[in-house]
């Protein structure tokens, strides 16, 4: 089988299901450049059928550009709802911002450089949270300094938070053998 992902999952999946699934991985900031996403999975997808695609809702097009190769992909909006229920998320309120460790290392490359904000964007941008959750898995150590250099670019305060992998390993569990 045939799996393409966004590499925003890769520490997790590796973790959960360890080596045995090759997966092509592309890079997390697709998504936030209209048409990149799916330029990338059109190549990525070129001549298979039936791939399984670690990816939610992240592109207007992405289920059609699915059914033309016989793909689905994990039945949720984003990236948050992959890892957190709606009733999780609900918790943390409308005003908090959601990520993992993988989007705290790149978030350089997604905002700033794909997107191309300064600091000033971003303050903007992240202006209407009141926090961002930082979803901690327990996979790797969370850098200090990274969290700093987030919260200097959009003056909004980080809070860790522990979290579990279960609904993130029953989701692509039922991907896979779907």
């Amino acid at each position: 089988m045939d799996i393409v992902g966004c590499s925003v999952f890769r520490t997790e999946l590796e973790h959960v299901f360890g080596d045995t699934l090759a997966v092509e991985w592309l890079p997390s900031r697709l998504d936030v450049v209209p048409g990149e996403l799916d330029k990338a999975l059109s190549q990525a997808l070129a001549g298979s059928h039936g791939a399984a695609c670690l990816y939610g809702a992240c592109s207007p097009d992405i289920d059609a550009l699915l059914a033309e190769h016989g793909g689905r992909r994990l039945p949720v909006r984003n990236c948050v709802e992959v890892f957190l229920s709606p009733e999780e998320r609900a918790a943390f309120g409308d005003h908090a911002f959601i990520i993992t460790a993988t989007i705290l290392r790149e978030w350089r490359a997604i905002y700033q450089d794909a997107l191309g904000w300064d600091e000033i964007d971003g303050r903007i941008n992240f202006g209407m949270y009141e926090v961002i959750v930082l979803l901690d898995f327990g996979l790797e150590p969370i850098d200090d300094i990274d969290v700093l250099e987030l919260f200097d670019f959009t003056q909004t305060p980080i809070d860790i938070v522990p979290a579990s992998l279960e609904r993130f390993r029953g989701l692509v569990r039922g991907l896979l053998e779907g």
